[in-house]
């Protein structure tokens, strides 16, 4: 699959607030994706990017976009070009396209799926690292962080995450450029007893994997979300997110499994029976 990236207005519409509907284009009713996300999206499935208009940017800037798109798809081939001068040879009938390994090449997940994260020599101050948590965020704590202090230097994150006011229900973390999302991913398999996680073959299947991240206390629920952007200060973006979670002596044992009521604009998603239900 080939992605054309203006190299021009790359950063511009990254940081956009617009919507395809603001731009008109898209004729689907209720398509209210935003213009970054469907960038990221095509950026993140592609296996070919053609980065034109490279002759309208500054040796520098063109230097950090490539180093960009090399983090935000580290398999993708770069293919520069000026007014669309692009060999035939490179996009046509190249065999390069696999679905399999598209749905996999974005490089959030390559970040996820490293044994350790080791340092690396950063590109043009582009870096990335993963913030783990057994424990839940406080929900308005965190709500309050990614309102007011979330850093403008994140270009991209995405994972799994979990709040004190709802210790059921997994999240998932969306942020590229100035939108952010976080939607409902389901329950966490610790929510419900071993009988009835047995009766899906996701759990069937991925129960070993599943298992060995185990906690005594909070079970499968995690946090674990990948942060891509240039000149991220990843020891203060850590203490901040690390001031999010519920600290210790605000967590009760006994009764933490209650929840409450919280900010959060996200359905709430509960087990009913064996389903996970939105009401």
């Amino acid at each position: 699959m080939v992605t054309v990236v203006d190299a021009y207005n790359f950063f511009k519409d990254f940081s956009s607030p617009e919507t395809l509907v603001d731009r008109e284009m898209t004729d689907i009713e209720d398509d209210f994706r935003t213009i970054v996300n469907l960038l990221t999206d095509q950026v993140e499935f592609a296996n070919v990017i053609v980065l034109n208009k490279t002759d309208l940017v500054s040796k520098e800037d063109l230097g950090v976009l490539k180093s960009a798109l090399k983090k935000l798809n580290p398999g993708a081939t770069i293919v520069e070009s000026s007014f669309c001068k692009v060999d035939p040879k490179v996009i046509l009938n190249t065999g390069l396209f696999n679905f399999e390994k598209a749905e996999q090449s974005a490089g959030w997940i390559e970040e996820l799926n490293k044994d350790k994260h080791t340092p690396e020599t950063e590109e043009y101050g582009i870096s990335a690292f993963v913030y783990r948590s057994k424990k839940p965020f406080d929900a308005e704590r965190f709500w309050k962080y990614v309102s007011e202090k979330f850093p403008a230097t994140v270009i991209r994150s995405k994972g799994l995450f979990w709040l004190s006011s709802r210790p059921d229900q997994a999240l998932i973390w969306g942020q590229a450029g100035g939108s952010l999302r976080a939607d409902s991913a389901g329950v966490w398999w610790c929510s419900m007893p071993f009988e009835q996680r047995t009766k899906y073959v996701s759990f069937i299947e991925n129960q070993q994997l599943i298992e060995s991240d185990w906690d005594k206390n909070f079970g499968d629920r995690k946090n674990e979300i990948v942060f891509i952007g240039q000149d991220m200060n990843e020891d203060i973006m850590r203490s901040e997110l690390d001031a999010c979670l519920i600290a210790s002596k605000e967590l009760d044992l006994d009764n933490w499994r209650e929840g409450y009521q919280d900010s959060w604009p996200v359905a709430r998603t509960q087990v009913l029976n064996g389903v996970d239900i939105k009401p």
